[in-house]
């Protein structure tokens, strides 16, 4: 069987399966290919809103740690009987457990209530370009375990995922943990609502590639498929830089170029799920033009010092650390590329900055780890360009962004199946 034949391929637009007939990004009216169509919105049943308060009692003592019952109806704005019965019902699921009395109040002492995050677990999966990492993480997002792994980006998705199941499931194996859904972050344009990569362009292969319901397959549980930048934004949310922030903007700049908007605590996707990418926006002067990622990634900035007559180093390998430290030492060619690349980043970033209005905006990535020789030039060039007060700062957790984006967004549907094993257990 060859491998097109195994892969789950989103239909075309003309209702055939197969790859995009642009191999970098399909046109603009076939981006959304794989949507569920539009449909009328219901009033919320009953159940719904059982479901709801289920779903927002669980997220409080997930952020809390501990609470009792009236603590909960506090924290939650949920009425005090239904807070109760909310908790009695996770109780009873084995979801929460009784945690011991608190002392020195007047009168009963409460009942302290933990949430158990030991009654399931997630997987969180980084599919870069050159590498696979995965973390094993319990229902809190503790880590349980971890497994990396390099890649071959000319490896097509049956590959990569044969290598992921494997991976995966040794790390279940060596832990005894039982998993409950999956959270991707891979590089392109993804449909999330559907599951489908819809085109990546450094990795070959994958075009309307159904890899959620590849690893639904595989694992058999929910699979949630996020795009990398976008789960980093969600990451550095949770995590890192942009904690407290509803509405953020994070630049990721290595060997490309995006952005993830996150508006009112949600992932902005845009009508075709490519809102972010600002990799394509021309940039420069007639004469002297190209494209954002040409000036603005590691490589740009590489390509440019040596169009300007950076001189490569002895062993012929030049390096955007290389550069930086020239650039440091005053050889005028990697200070004009640098500068190049700077104004090109403050650009994307600030024709976002004027449309979002954020209150911070992240910068990750690998030419991030220059630190200061990155970041100041680029907050300043930014105001520069928008009079918007906005503070610029780098990402808190590097490189492991997209993995703690993808462990969230694996924790948030779990906690649906988690609500599905209550609701079940009721009606049994």
């Amino acid at each position: 069987m060859t491998e097109a034949s195994q892969l789950h391929r989103a239909p075309s637009a003309n209702g055939r399966g197969g790859p995009s007939p642009d191999p970098v990004y399909p046109p603009a009216g076939e981006l959304g290919r794989g949507t569920p169509p539009v449909v009328a919105r219901r009033a919320a049943r009953p159940s719904h809103i059982k479901e709801i308060n289920l779903l927002i009692v669980l997220d409080a003592f997930r952020t809390a740690g501990t609470l009792s019952r009236a603590a909960v109806a506090r924290s939650t704005g949920i009425s005090a009987p239904t807070a109760s019965k909310s908790v009695q019902l996770l109780l009873d699921a084995g979801l929460l457990v009784e945690d011991g009395r608190d002392a020195g109040n007047i009168g009963k002492p409460a009942t302290r209530i933990r949430f158990n995050a030991s009654c399931g677990a997630v997987l969180g999966i980084d599919l870069g370009g050159t590498h696979l990492r995965i973390r094993l993480s319990d229902l809190s997002g503790g880590i349980k375990g971890r497994a990396v792994e390099a890649i071959d980006p000319e490896a097509g998705p049956v590959e990569i995922l044969a290598r992921i199941t494997e991976l995966g499931k040794r790390l279940l194996e060596e832990t005894g943990q039982s998993v409950m859904a999956i959270g991707l972050a891979t590089p392109g344009i993804v449909n999330t609502e559907a599951g489908i990569v819809i085109a990546a362009r450094n990795l070959k292969g994958w075009h309307d590639v159904s890899i959620g319901r590849m690893l639904e397959d595989a694992f058999g549980v929910p699979a949630v498929v996020e795009n990398d930048v976008n789960a980093a934004a969600l990451g550095e949310r949770w995590h890192g830089a942009a904690r407290g922030h509803d509405s953020f903007l994070f630049v990721s700049i290595g060997t490309g170029i995006g952005a993830g908007l996150v508006l009112g605590g949600e992932i902005y996707r845009g009508t075709h799920f490519a809102a972010g990418e600002i990799n394509l926006l021309p940039v420069g002067v007639p004469g002297d033009a190209g494209f954002l990622e040409d000036r603005g990634s590691g490589p740009g900035i590489i390509r440019r010092a040596l169009e300007l007559g950076f001189v490569r180093p002895a062993n012929g390998r030049t390096t955007t650390d290389g550069v930086f430290t020239a650039a440091a030492a005053g050889d005028e060619a990697a200070r004009r590329a640098i500068a190049d690349g700077v104004d090109a980043i403050a650009y994307g970033a600030g024709v976002l900055i004027a449309a979002m209005d954020p209150s911070i905006v992240v910068l990750g990535g690998g030419v991030t780890n220059q630190g200061d020789a990155i970041l100041r030039p680029v907050a300043e060039a930014i105001g520069n360009i928008v009079r918007l007060r906005c503070e610029v700062v780098l990402s808190e957790l590097g490189v492991d962004a997209q993995l703690h984006g993808a462990v969230f967004v694996g924790l948030k549907r779990a906690d649906l199946a988690l609500v599905d094993r209550v609701r079940t257990q009721v009606t049994e």
